[in-house]
């Protein structure tokens, strides 16, 4: 349902202001408010000049603007002057509530501040009105920076709107949360006021990783409105990719099947699993029982093939004794014996660190015979040791043989650890597990290698004076939209490395760490996710590096999070999708009826890549097009002329902008496409 409020009613006029200085007011409501028109009061004025309505950011951004005419014979009172497309304000957020005068002619003055006045309207909205500012050095009313005016002015304004709630807790460990720069407990039972002091669903979206990090266990998203036409919500969760193995390591899966076929009486299920024995699955003891419906069968006999020896039951240290009762047996030709044996299962510890004159690149392995040969890895010279599961170093107790067997590295997994990982390791432990259970051949360690980058030869000098001098190392660099492109350089053509680190948090290497020395002078072309940019706020971006010989240094620079790419927007400057592809807002025709041709609506290209582009290409995506439905591009509108595609063989420099129309074109017998939408491209070619 949509509600008319008008407040405060007046005699004077709605705002004051002319050709060179335009009057605002800041707005802000108490629940989110969809406004769709506004009310201008027009009071004791002798000029009619062509008004426009508009709501701004704080910023001067226009976010929502309408057409109207006051004409001078028209009856003093309230006009309802409609918005372009209706403009979303979200709960206890400022925004400016202004108008654009198109000539010069004043619309009358009032000298009475606003102050700082809340209004309630009922059903817990109010709004809140504070002092006045306004835009001057346009010229005939161009927008520019707003500023606070001396005094202020009354305002006389009205809207249509719809309010309510959009809520959000956070349900985690029997709690319901929500997040003010850190996680507050709410309540474990809450009611409605509890999810009305929660977030919003735009607060939800700026709450950090390293918060949503704390959350340990299941976290549930409990979302609350009072709009009675919300059937469902959504909610977009980004999450570090991860394997179902990585998921139900050490549980219990059970896989239950389905099936309509009445036939069926069985399922089979396959599994991949490393060579195992039934010994390794059951222990030393099993009994094995025996089912038959024979009345005749009166016993049952098993036979079991082992590769076994009685001495295996032996315990200890044993003698083997001899006896015979040839008395002539000569000295050196006394009886002997020759047996088998396998050794005990064991973990062999390097005692000391390996040796090695650089950083370790891999490991290498190699193994003979099929039974279990397991490796652990420490980087603390034995105090710990761990294991390498899904991108991750892991403890491991090596006092425990059966969880060493059961979860140490194969050396298929050992040999393809990547590099970045093996940085510290300095030594490594080896299970070996020649069963007299496993009838496959005894394993064997065949070798293990460490490959590392080191000089080969030593170099040697003789009656050589040599000095040694030092110089910082330089950066050249610049951020190019979403990107870090520059080089690092030493005079003394030493090896340097570097880190980026974004909003005081390490963004590369992601562990805080300076990146791996390399020869100067180093090429940094780095790509900043948007996922991890703060939008509309202003961004940190620090680079430090240094050389071989730890002289430090850094370059820093403030910007603004934006969207990266060939961007649309449409005229009121509002992005119609982001850089991932995601819709943020569609470029509304409202109903077209068969055969119809809509009116053309302007959208405006701009060019957020950081670089300058040519070639710019702009393409109506035809498969995705309803069954008799046409999208037409054209540079202009008077006169509008299809072009297809729509080229502009130009340079594009960077954050230049210029604008193209688009409308559509139905054909009479057109099969009727409930929210049919179209999609428009870019290409361009870098410069």
């Amino acid at each position: 349902m949509i509600n008319t409020f008008k407040f405060p009613i007046n005699t004077s006029a709605p705002f004051s202001g002319n050709s060179s200085t335009t009057v605002a007011h800041r707005l802000r409501f108490s629940k989110n408010t969809t406004i769709s028109a506004l009310y201008w009061y027009r009071g004791n004025t002798t000029y009619a000049p062509i008004v426009t309505p508009r709501i701004y950011e704080l910023s001067g951004k226009v976010i929502g603007t309408g057409n109207g005419t006051i004409e001078s014979s028209f009856l003093l009172g309230w006009y309802r002057l409609p918005l372009t497309t209706p403009v979303e304000l979200i709960a206890n957020t400022d925004y400016l509530i202004g108008c654009f005068f198109s000539i010069g002619a004043p619309i009358g003055y009032s000298n009475l501040a606003v102050g700082n006045y809340t209004y309630d309207i009922g059903g817990d909205l109010s709004m809140t009105l504070s002092d006045g500012l306004y835009w001057s050095n346009g010229g005939s009313g161009v927008d520019v920076v707003p500023i606070r005016q001396g005094g202020g002015n009354l305002i006389s304004i009205g809207f249509d709107g719809v309010s309510y709630n959009r809520k959000v807790l956070v349900f985690n460990k029997n709690q319901y949360k929500k997040y003010t720069n850190t996680w507050e407990n709410i309540s474990t039972n809450p009611i409605e006021s509890d999810y009305i002091s929660g977030n919003t669903l735009e607060q939800l979206s700026l709450i950090p990783e390293s918060a949503w990090s704390q959350l340990t266990g299941n976290v549930e998203l409990c979302y609350y409105t009072d709009d009675s036409t919300k059937t469902e919500a959504q909610f977009n969760i980004e999450t570090t990719p991860f394997t179902l193995a990585e998921e139900w390591e050490d549980k219990e899966i059970k896989i239950i099947e389905y099936t309509d076929d009445p036939n069926q009486s069985e399922s089979t299920i396959t599994l991949e699993t490393e060579p195992f024995s039934l010994y390794d699955e059951l222990g030393d003891t099993v009994d094995v029982l025996y089912y038959t419906d024979d009345p005749s069968k009166t016993s049952a006999n098993l036979n079991v093939t082992a590769n076994y020896s009685p001495l295996d039951e032996i315990v200890g240290d044993f003698d083997v004794v001899t006896w015979t009762d040839d008395e002539d047996i000569a000295v050196g030709n006394e009886p002997t014996l020759e047996y088998g044996a396998l050794p005990f299962e064991q973990l062999i510890i390097q005692p000391s660190d390996f040796s090695s004159y650089g950083t370790v690149k891999s490991f290498v392995a190699s193994k003979i015979g099929d039974a279990r040969l397991r490796f652990i890895t420490s980087f603390d010279s034995g105090t710990t040791w761990k294991i390498y599961r899904f991108g991750k170093w892991r403890l491991i107790n090596k006092a425990d043989l059966l969880i060493v067997r059961k979860k140490g590295m194969s050396v298929d997994e050992l040999n393809v650890i990547p590099e970045k990982d093996l940085i510290g390791a300095n030594r490594l432990g080896y299970y070996l597990d020649n069963s007299i259970h496993n009838s496959a051949e005894n394993v064997q360690l065949d070798y293990v290698k460490v490959s590392s980058l080191a000089p080969t030869q030593d170099v040697k000098f003789s009656d050589v004076a040599f000095y040694l001098l030092n110089t910082t190392a330089t950066i050249q660099i610049a951020l190019q939209g979403n990107k870090i492109v520059g080089t690092l350089d030493d005079t003394d053509t030493g090896r340097v490395q570097y880190r980026v680190i974004l909003n005081g948090n390490p963004y590369y290497p992601a562990s805080g760490d300076f990146s791996p020395l390399m020869p100067s002078p180093l090429n940094i072309r780095l790509n900043i996710s948007e996922k991890d940019v703060v939008f509309g706020q202003d961004n940190t971006l620090k680079v430090e590096f240094q050389d071989y010989w730890g002289q430090t240094d850094f370059w820093q620079t403030t910007f603004v999070g934006t969207y990266s790419g060939i961007m649309f927007k449409d005229e009121t400057g509002q992005f119609l999708s982001n850089s991932f592809g995601e819709i943020l807002k569609h470029l509304d025709f409202g109903v077209v009826i068969a055969g119809q041709t809509t009116l053309e609506q302007k959208v405006i290209v701009k060019n957020q890549l950081g670089i300058q582009v040519q070639n710019l290409i702009l393409e109506v995506q035809k498969e995705k097009l309803p069954e008799g439905v046409k999208i037409e591009l054209s540079r202009s509108n008077f006169p509008f002329t299809p072009e297809d595609p729509l080229l502009f063989n130009m340079f594009f420099d960077e954050n230049e902008e210029f604008e193209f129309y688009t409308r559509i074109l139905t054909d009479i017998q057109a099969p009727p496409a409930a929210n049919g939408e179209f999609e428009v491209r870019a290409k361009a070619d870098p410069v």
